[in-house]
């Protein structure tokens, strides 16, 4: 995502967050992550289904058990599925935090499709 310099990004882009959104505060860690969380619906992977996911502090998303260390390893991971949409060596133990969220909220919804499908083309 490229963005032009002095380019204005109005507040409606951006997703609401925190408490007040409904959201749940990962814990400040170096390489932690969630307890395993329930999803309202499975969730088909590369062929699989799953039904709970892990949200991990450097900032992928883990299905078969926690991702709590950091590893610059090139994806796909055959052994190991992960949803990566920002990876990197986070630590939230002095400042920083990691906020998610479970949503079947349908406006919600819509806006990441529309979000995500403008930068695949």
């Amino acid at each position: 995502l490229r963005i032009p310099s002095g380019t204005t990004i109005p507040l409606s882009s951006f997703y609401s967050y925190g408490s007040a959104a409904g959201d749940t505060l990962l814990p400040r860690s170096d390489d932690g992550s969630s307890p395993s969380i329930s999803l309202p619906a499975p969730f088909l992977f590369f062929g699989t289904y799953y039904s709970t996911i892990y949200v991990n502090n450097n900032g992928d998303l883990s299905f078969s058990q926690q991702w709590n260390v950091w590893s610059p390893t090139a994806f796909p991971i055959p052994t190991y599925p992960l949803v990566a949409p920002y990876q990197a060596n986070v630590d939230t133990i002095g400042t920083g935090s990691v906020w998610y969220r479970i949503t079947q909220n349908a406006t919600l919804l819509a806006k990441a499709a529309n979000n995500i499908r403008s930068l695949t083309g």
